[in-house]
């Protein structure tokens, strides 16, 4: 019997956290988003300096979205070695960023993604802004919008098919915002 800390990707008897924070994206979470917001479409080049397998990447190519992947690790479609946060420009051709950030470094891709002052994406876990640290992060860097999910996805397969996590999308424009919206998205066709 799986219990929630197994299926959400904590820490359990059977199952030891992923490494590297590493919970692929599943594909309805980067449709969503793009749904949402089509205006990413026509930004220009995306970054996804944590693409691990290529979840993110693949939604992107997909609509047409040039892309450019990045990760610190060496994955099925980047040689890695990129460290994001030591990154000090943004690559050619890319004017944003949209990512799932390992979650123990969320709080430092954020500040370090806000110092490049482009749109840029992110997925959290949903309680993420529930916790006074972030309180001040949130009011540092000023997203524009939060938007939940209508559903939990499987952010770990191999942990069953019964997620009990939530996760969202917090997107901010180039320059903090000074209000933010709460818009839940619904959960696309695949």
């Amino acid at each position: 019997m799986l219990n929630s800390a197994t299926i959400n990707g904590g820490a359990s008897p059977v199952n030891a956290r992923h490494t590297s924070d590493f919970y692929e994206t599943p594909p309805e979470c980067t449709i969503a988003l793009l749904k949402h917001r089509p205006d990413l479409k026509r930004i220009g080049g995306i970054w996804e300096p944590a693409c691990g397998d290529g979840a993110i990447t693949s939604v992107l190519s997909t609509a047409g979205i040039y892309n450019h992947p990045g990760d610190i690790r060496p994955t099925k479609i980047c040689m890695g070695g990129i460290d994001f946060l030591e990154q000090d420009k943004m690559p050619g051709g890319t004017r944003a960023i949209i990512t799932n950030p390992p979650f123990f470094l969320a709080q430092e891709f954020i500040r370090h993604a806000r110092s490049f002052a482009v749109p840029f994406a992110m997925i959290l876990k949903s309680s993420f802004w529930h916790v006074a640290n972030n309180q001040s992060l949130f009011t540092e860097t000023g997203p524009s919008e939060v938007c939940p999910f209508s559903w939990r996805p499987n952010m770990a397969p191999d942990r069953g098919n019964s997620p009990t996590m939530e996760f969202l999308w917090t997107i901010w424009d180039a320059e903090p915002a000074t209000h933010c919206e709460y818009y839940p998205l619904a959960k696309p066709r695949v």
